[in-house]
């Protein structure tokens, strides 16, 4: 949708902002796969999972990114605790590692990420999400995000945000989620910066959830994405 999912529950928003860990009602796993610009070199692979424990929900995620020549490894883990009702606090801790070949020298980062949700009605929640806030020690950028999220039915929402990277200009988000039939879910989206348009269709059948996505933009071509996550009942 966009990017703009700060404020929008579900298995890998997780992983955008902690605090949404406090939302998930059952234990689930995930693997995905992203194809940057149709190109194979660039792709992404991850898998994750979200534990929902009662007192503290866990969220362990893994990623994968380039090739042989180079090739950046992401893991996190993360917790989540319900302050008040419609007010939760996420953390996740980050390590990632960076491997190039030639004369360029290994690198390893050690960083933190952390997420607020509030609700403000039956309908309305706000998310706010911190990535890095030790840019001053370390080479990684820091961004923020902040989105709300329009839960209008059980079948429609909409929701928007806006972002900011260190160095980036700032981006825009908006997008919208229909539920048809309880079984096929369509999503569609935008964001100023890079400008980009996105679409994606999601269908559920038991426990299992399968996504697939694209992301369009005018200069570096179309990326896809495909996900399948499976739900513990």
């Amino acid at each position: 949708m966009g990017f703009a999912v700060t404020a929008s529950p579900g298995h890998w928003n997780c992983f955008h902002n902690q605090a949404l860990l406090t939302a998930a009602q059952a234990t689930s796993f995930s693997a995905s796969l992203e194809n940057r610009f149709m190109i194979p070199a660039m792709s992404s692979k991850a898998i994750s999972a979200v534990l929902a424990v009662r007192s503290a929900p866990l969220g362990i995620v893994a990623t994968h990114y380039g090739n042989a020549d180079y090739n950046r490894i992401f893991t996190g883990i993360g917790s989540a605790v319900r302050i008040t009702d419609g007010l939760s606090l996420g953390l996740q801790v980050d390590f990632i590692s960076e491997h190039s070949i030639g004369e360029y020298r290994d690198l390893s980062h050690l960083t933190f990420e952390t997420g607020l949700t509030c609700t403000l009605s039956s309908s309305l929640t706000m998310g706010v999400h911190l990535f890095n806030p030790l840019a001053a020690l370390n080479t990684l950028p820091s961004s923020i995000e902040a989105g709300l999220h329009w839960q209008q039915s059980d079948d429609f929402s909409l929701v928007t945000g806006t972002s900011k990277v260190s160095g980036e200009p700032l981006s825009v988000q908006c997008g919208l989620s229909w539920n048809v039939m309880n079984k096929l879910v369509i999503r569609t989206g935008y964001m100023s910066s890079p400008s980009a348009f996105s679409f994606g269709i999601g269908f559920r059948t038991g426990t299992v959830q399968a996504d697939t996505g694209f992301l369009l933009n005018g200069t570096t071509g179309l990326t896809s994405s495909l996900s399948i996550i499976w739900t513990m009942k």
